[in-house]
């Protein structure tokens, strides 16, 4: 099975700085770069992927904003020590040549999506068998849940860095009470107070996912208006222009015109080595000797295995 390992880099970056006490290096706050590394070798650990790929935001407005002015417009502003330490995040993953990707105008969600499809979609020209079987997606965002299916499932930290989760089709039913092809239209219906999108007004998870259980899709809830009983039909009928912008905002754009092959993605000894002078820029000790020790056990394994001399560091 060929597994790619997508990361959404400035969800796991947020998540890693409220996580992890603050740390410096010559007087750089560093301790979002710790712990987003830190977390990136322990999911390569834990998943073992064969590709590699890390999506980022681009900063600027994305065509959302465009789309509805309000968009997110009650997000906090980031701390200073945190936005001092999002430019080294694509600095140092060309550093260690690992493939990553922004756009201008679109968020790493729709990036993801996009990389999510083409892979899928990437054959052998001979066998024509997939090279890619397994999707694995590192985030904290719930709006990537409508990407979840049989080869595509969510890496999501569940307490600060130490725990995560892996949620299929079966984890996002139970923890949103819809299927993920149905959880752009839960969002249209309930809107989303992160990203600052109203829904339907009075229309609450409750309600949502009853309707969907009943009609599956928001086209279907507004074909059947007349099944539906009471204060609920007014107010779907006096937010549908709402409901439709929030469908639009929550569905993830999935045919961004990049391209990329998986060759430049593959994750091995080799791609993990080139971190180390990384590390060593910041004085992640700590990582350097994660790094050494996990790829030290594999240089004895093979050397027990082989007559050859072979040399990790």
């Amino acid at each position: 099975m060929n597994h790619l390992l997508i990361v959404d880099a400035h969800a796991v970056l947020h998540r890693a700085y409220h996580s992890i006490p603050p740390l410096t290096s010559n007087g750089q706050p560093v301790n979002a770069i710790y712990g987003f590394y830190s977390m990136l070798l322990s999911a390569v650990d834990q998943l073992k992927p064969d590709y590699l790929i890390v999506a980022l935001d681009s900063p600027g407005p994305t065509f959302r904003q465009s789309e509805f002015i309000g968009y997110r417009a009650k997000r906090k502003v980031p701390d200073r020590d945190l936005i001092s330490q999002l430019p080294l995040l694509p600095d140092t993953l060309s550093q260690a040549q690992i493939s990553s990707f922004a756009m201008g105008g679109y968020e790493a969600d729709d990036l993801i999506a996009t990389i999510v499809k083409k892979s899928l979609k990437k054959v052998h020209p001979k066998t024509k068998k997939r090279f890619v079987s397994q999707i694995t997606i590192i985030t904290g965002d719930k709006d990537l849940m409508q990407l979840v299916g049989d080869q595509v499932s969510l890496f999501m930290p569940i307490r600060g860095l130490s725990e995560s989760s892996l949620y299929g089709p079966k984890e996002v039913q139970e923890r949103l009470g819809v299927s993920p092809s149905q959880v752009i239209d839960l969002k249209a219906l309930m809107g989303d107070s992160s990203d600052n999108y109203p829904g339907i007004e009075g229309v609450g998870p409750k309600a949502a996912t009853d309707l969907l259980g009943q009609f599956q899709t928001l086209d279907n809830i507004y074909s059947h208006l007349f099944d539906i009983k009471g204060s609920l039909r007014d107010k779907l009928i006096s937010g549908k222009e709402s409901a439709y912008m929030s469908q639009r905002l929550a569905t993830l754009i999935d045919n961004i015109p990049i391209s990329f092959t998986l060759a430049s993605a593959r994750w091995n000894s080799s791609r993990a080595r080139q971190l180390i002078p990384v590390f060593e820029s910041f004085n992640f000790r700590s990582l350097i000797s994660r790094l050494k020790k996990k790829y030290h056990q594999k240089l004895i394994s093979k050397k027990q295995n082989s007559s050859g001399q072979t040399s990790l560091f």
